[in-house]
This record gives structure tokens, C-alpha cells and sequence, in this order.
């Protein structure tokens, strides 16, 4: 079987996908920070800051699937760390460009993550599609675009099959994100965040992995899909939900828009707006969403949850004092 390159494997996405594609044969290779090649999944070394990369891994790649990228929700956004979160896409999409134009061998495909934040922070009713221009030029959105535009060189100058998927909020007992949602409600503290009005575009952890599985086994998939699930909802909709399927209180007040700034700076944006984003493309190609309804990936992710949470209970009283 083909050989997966995989940046960013140690995330969240990257773990879950790796999983599926090795259950369906797949030889999958990370590029990390250390090398060592002896793991369960072979790791093999690259720095982007210092223009380094180990090509014997670029070389074994039949496809590459690119999830590199800091953590956008990790600390407020100085100007040290917003240059971190482009960096860190666009300059290791650059090197691996430059690497594969070295070599006799060209990858099948270049697959990236992107974000829906390329439709821009707006809060209103458009269904935006993937033909649709960013709604302003916020730092998100800039970000994004630079982002696909350095993944689309593969396309441009190597004629390489590309996709982007612009990725939504991901659903999964490995969020970090969704852990902070549902830490508070589970004492009865769960609220809508500013308004409550704006769009939380989402998708489950299954449904995101499953289409990058797709993207990578489908030659007609080319170009950019939102990785979005088809139901739309509001943050403070999406609030009630999660409280009702943990059968907690839903009675607090919306936490200010003002109260989130001040704690989390420029990056509050990404939570205080947001629009409804269309899944019809990935519909149209043929995708069926296991996770289609708010209510069934959050009752899905809270009963792993509640099994993790057990299973450390029984790990703790199994182990010696």
C-alpha cells in the first residue's frame, strides 16, 4: 500500500487520522521534531525556521498530508505569535514545496488543512460557499489565504493533485476547546459567549478524519472543500445542546464580549463571530457524515469522555501505592 506522509501527526487530527489510514493498510510517516524511525509510526526530523527536513521522509511520500500549524487558541496573539501561527503553515508548506522540486519523485497528491476563519469574522445569515471571497481582511482570514495559496503551488508548479479543507471547530474528547466548554457546564456554569447570535461552524473528529481518508483515496477531489458539518447552529444554541446532553442547568448569562477580550485578547474574534458555512460541496462529492447533528457528536464525544474518565478511575485503583 501507499506511504502517508503526515505533518502535524502528534495532534489531535493527526493521531485519529494516522489510526484510520494504518487500519486500512496505509505505511504512515510523521516529520516531527526528533527523529526516530524505530516508533510504531516512523518519525523523521524537520526544523522550517532553519530550512531543515529530513528527505529520505519526503522521498517515501505518495501522498502528503500537511497538518502542521500552531495552536491558534494557545495564548493571546502578540505579534510574536501571530507570526508563529503563519509561519508555521506557510513556511513548512514552503519547504516541502522546495524539497519535492529537488527530487526525481513527485507526491500523488498535496493535502492541507486550511480553516473556515478564510471566510472572515462576520456574524450574519450568508451560507457561505467555497466560491465565496473572504467577508473582510481580518488576521485569520489573511492567514488563510496565504496558507492555501502556499499549498496550491504544488498544483500550480508541479501539477500535483491539491485539496484544502477548511476546517471548522473540531468535536472531539481530545479538544481542548470542547474540554473548556464542557468543564463549566457540568457544574450548571455553561453560557453563550457575547451575543450568543453568531454561527459555531463545527465537525466531528470522525467526519473531518474520514474526509481527509477521502481526500487522500479520491483522484477527483481537487481544490477546496469546507470541512463543515451540514447542520448550522448558533454559539449559544450550541451551549443549550451541550448542557442538555449532560442533563446540567442551562440558566447562566451570556459571558461579555468585553470580559473575553480582556482575557484572550484579539483571539476572542474567532469565538465572538462567526457565519454559517456551507458542507454542499463535500455532500455533492459523495461524502455521508457519520456525525450529520450537533446532538449526536456531542453525545458520541461526552460517552468517550465518560469512558476515558473511567478508565483512569480504574488505572489509579489498580495501581500500587
Amino acid at each position: 500500500m501507499k506511504t502517508i506522509l503526515i505533518t502535524g501527526g502528534s495532534g489531535m487530527v493527526g493521531k485519529r487520522l494516522s489510526e484510520l489510514l494504518i487500519g486500512k493498510g496505509y505505511k504512515v510517516i510523521w516529520l516531527s521534531r526528533e527523529r526516530y524511525v524505530k516508533a510504531q509510526i516512523p518519525r523523521y526530523r524537520w526544523d522550517y525556521r532553519k530550512g531543515e527536513i529530513d528527505r529520505e521522509a519526503v522521498e517515501q511520500a505518495d501522498v502528503i498530508v500537511h497538518l502542521a500549524g500552531s495552536n491558534l487558541g494557545d495564548g493571546s496573539w502578540t505579534r510574536l505569535k501571530k507570526q508563529k501561527i503563519v509561519e508555521s503553515r506557510v513556511q513548512t508548506a514552503k519547504l516541502l514545496l522546495e524539497t519535492v522540486k529537488k527530487m526525481d519523485k513527485k507526491p500523488e497528491a498535496f493535502i492541507s488543512a486550511s480553516a473556515v476563519g478564510f471566510y472572515g469574522q462576520e456574524t450574519g445569515e450568508k451560507i457561505f460557499t467555497e466560491e465565496d471571497n473572504p467577508a473582510d481582511s481580518d488576521f485569520l482570514s489573511r492567514t488563510c489565504r496565504k496558507w492555501e495559496a502556499e499549498a496550491f503551488r504544488f498544483r500550480d508548479e508541479l501539477d500535483v493533485r491539491t485539496v484544502a479543507l477548511r476546517t471548522a471547530f473540531v468535536i472531539s474528547k481530545d479538544s481542548e476547546a470542547f474540554g473548556k466548554m464542557v468543564l463549566p457546564t457540568r457544574f450548571g456554569l455553561g453560557a453563550p459567549l457575547g451575543s450568543g447570535r453568531q454561527y459555531l461552524s463545527w465537525i466531528h473528529i470522525e467526519d473531518i478524519c474520514r474526509l481527509y481518508l477521502r481526500a487522500v483515496e479520491d483522484s477527483a477531489m481537487q481544490g477546496v472543500y469546507n470541512a463543515v458539518a451540514p447542520e448550522f447552529i448558533t454559539n449559544a444554541g450550541f451551549m443549550k445542546t451541550l448542557a442538555k446532553e449532560m442533563k446540567r442547568p442551562f440558566l447562566m448569562p451570556p459571558i461579555p464580549a468585553f470580559l473575553l477580550r480582556l482575557f484572550m485578547g484579539q483571539a476572542a474574534d474567532m469565538v465572538l463571530y462567526g457565519s454559517r458555512i456551507s458542507s454542499q460541496k463535500v455532500i455533492d462529492a459523495g461524502y455521508e457524515f457519520t456525525y450529520p447533528s450537533v446532538k449526536e457528536a456531542i453525545e458520541a464525544t461526552l460517552l468517550k469522555m465518560k469512558k476515558m474518565d473511567i478508565g483512569k478511575l480504574k488505572e489509579a485503583a489498580e495501581s500500587p501505592e
